[in-house]
């Protein structure tokens, strides 16, 4: 049986905390957990991925940058997936996960845009996953150049025009999210 599935992606203390928090980063997390809430309601999986470096105490697995924000809603029912490069499905055993499950839609989220979110939800387009990006959940923190609300309109665009083997990715806001996949 096919089915949709919730990725969030890189949510940890070392992004969303300190002078250069993610853009946003309280309304992005509450709005992770008003999705996540409603996906497990209707009993869609949810899988928290967290990066992590060996030898960078910021990202160090079991770090305090590691961990997981308090203010994310986590449950024991929610699949962990740890990476240690921007990818998601490189070498962490998610595309397996997913087969097994029968998902065939992906409902991404999380941090850094340009990042993490920008190679995981590619990566899932060409692995043949139906995948919707939500607008309004993903972030980053200020760079050198572009403000971080330029980085996530710049993407959201560049998403909603993508064609990777003829595989589109969709970029919807959570409203309609909500609305569409766990009403």
């Amino acid at each position: 049986m096919a089915g949709v599935a919730v990725i969030v992606i890189d949510v940890q203390h070392a992004f969303f905390s300190g002078p250069n928090a993610a853009y946003r980063g309280d309304a992005v997390i509450d709005g992770i957990n008003r999705l996540t809430e409603a996906a497990r309601a209707a009993g869609t999986p949810v899988f928290i991925v967290q990066h992590e470096k060996a030898d960078d105490e910021e990202v160090e697995f079991g770090s305090e940058g590691w961990q997981l924000p308090d203010s994310l809603v986590r449950t024991d029912d929610d699949r962990m997936v740890r990476k240690s490069v921007g990818d998601s499905f490189h070498g962490t055993g998610l595309k397996e996960q997913l087969e097994q499950l029968g998902v065939d839609r992906l409902v991404v989220c999380g941090y850094a845009t340009e990042y993490c979110i920008n190679t995981g939800v590619r990566s899932a387009a060409l692995l043949g996953y139906e995948t919707t990006v939500v607008s309004d959940l993903h972030t980053t923190q200020q760079g050198p150049d572009l403000t971080p609300a330029q980085i996530v309109e710049h993407h959201n665009r560049v998403w909603a025009s993508s064609s990777l083997q003829g595989n589109r990715l969709a970029v919807r806001p959570l409203a309609e999210v909500l609305a569409t996949e766990f009403a």
